[in-house]
């Protein structure tokens, strides 16, 4: 990367002794971090004087001694990219260019890793492109990670920046440095959720996920809103540091009853799984089928459905028929045509898995002869048309409107004498 690094480019208002690749006195550190295996460092800089607006840097060199490169670009028009996923990543990007040359300084948090698939590991890169190749691919030493989270983010926000480089629109959720919950105030309701849930965000987002434990459980008590509840149970659920089964179905059973369509059907498939393999609580199939027909079948407005829960709707239903004995119905329709109607609802969630697993079981079905296949056909004029992707949201709805009709029409014939 030496060679690619040819250029040095002090910033105005620095002094000679200020010229190292962290941060220096002058400047707000967004991030910075050593190179695995190497004695570099990379650093990316805020800094601002009283004449001219605030201008970004990107450090790199040694870590002591004088710096490779530094380029800098204002605040407002710096390659920015920002990504948060459900649990699977937090990160943001700054890109600089030089000439040719680009560098894309990406910092942020990770989960997936074994033993504790919840646990937020930190990591930054550099990648350097020429001409839009990548010539070049670093990774920091995560140990020596030093980062504000969304620093860069704020600073935008406060001076009018509303996209990102890639056009999307820079989120407007509440940037705060969260203190120890001992020293936290009441929580308040803020919007459309509540200044405690609001500080458990940031402190998940700065990879505290205990001390974002402690805010979404005060959310929680506070009764505003179900945000806290939803996210304190899914960490006593999975996180293996902080895992409490008691702590975990008594939060997200409060999301699965509340009202808000975003959180409810997630949280009763939670609750749903924990039934179904007695992980946290009784075993108990027909909870868990009640459950997670509340997380699949969902008739509301503007409705959302949890793909996943679906899937292991139709997993209970073959497990256990919790219905009554109508031998005569249940031969004609089946447990069959019910874990296929789930399937089908989880299909519309763009759930790729749950929409192959539906189409090898109508398959199966066909080639065996099964009743419930016959009758899926008869009952909906076309069975296979049910896993058809619609053209928009509104027909998707439409579609699941049907599927539910379907399924309680089932359950109907099922429950009859």
């Amino acid at each position: 990367m030496r060679r690619l690094l040819h250029g040095v480019v002090l910033l105005c208002g620095l002094s000679a002794a200020d010229a190292v690749a962290g941060c220096a006195s002058a400047e707000d550190t967004v991030a910075t971090c050593r190179i695995e295996g190497q004695n570099k460092q990379v650093s990316i800089c805020l800094y601002e004087d009283e004449s001219k607006p605030m201008d970004v840097a990107y450090r790199f060199g040694p870590a002591q001694g004088q710096e490779e490169l530094v380029l800098r670009a204002p605040l407002m028009d710096v390659g920015y990219l920002t990504a948060s996923g459900a649990g699977v990543t937090v990160d943001e990007t700054a890109i600089f260019a030089s000439g040719d040359h680009s560098y894309r300084v990406t910092f942020g948090f990770r989960d997936g890793r074994k033993p504790d698939p919840s646990a937020l590991h930190p990591f930054g890169t550099v990648q350097v492109l020429r001409q839009g190749a990548t010539v070049a691919e670093l990774a920091c030493a995560p140990e020596t990670i030093v980062r504000t989270p969304d620093l860069l983010l704020e600073r935008m926000r406060e001076r009018g920046r509303t996209h990102a480089s890639d056009g999307s629109q820079l989120s407007n959720y509440g940037i705060d440095r969260p203190g120890p919950i001992s020293e936290a105030p009441p929580c308040e309701r803020e919007h459309d959720v509540d200044t405690c849930w609001g500080m458990g965000v940031s402190a998940a987002r700065a990879g505290d996920l205990a001390l974002a434990l402690g805010y979404y459980d005060k959310s929680c008590d506070a009764g505003f809103v179900t945000y806290g509840c939803y996210d304190a149970g899914k960490l006593y659920l999975h996180n293996r540091r902080l895992r409490d089964y008691a702590k975990a179905y008594e939060r997200l059973g409060r999301s699965c009853k509340g009202s808000d369509p975003g959180q409810a059907p997630y949280a009763c498939k939670y609750l749903g799984w924990m039934h179904q393999t007695g992980i946290g609580a009784k075993k108990d199939n027909r909870e868990a089928w009640r459950l997670l027909s509340a997380a699949c079948f969902v008739r509301a407005e503007g409705p959302l459905i949890d793909g996943e829960g679906c899937d292991l709707l139709a997993k209970t239903i073959l497990i256990e028929h919790p219905l009554g004995d109508a031998q005569q119905q249940r031969a004609r329709v089946g447990s069959g045509y019910l874990a296929y109607l789930a399937l089908a609802m989880g299909c519309t969630d763009a759930a790729d898995t749950v929409c192959a697993k539906a189409k090898t079981m109508l398959a199966d079905a066909k080639a065996a002869r099964a009743a419930w296949a016959a009758f899926c056909d008869e009952d909906s004029g076309d069975c296979a048309g049910m896993l058809e992707p619609q053209k928009d949201f509104g027909a998707t709805l439409s579609q699941r409107e049907r599927l539910f009709a379907h399924y309680q029409d089932a359950l109907t014939a099922l429950s009859e004498p």
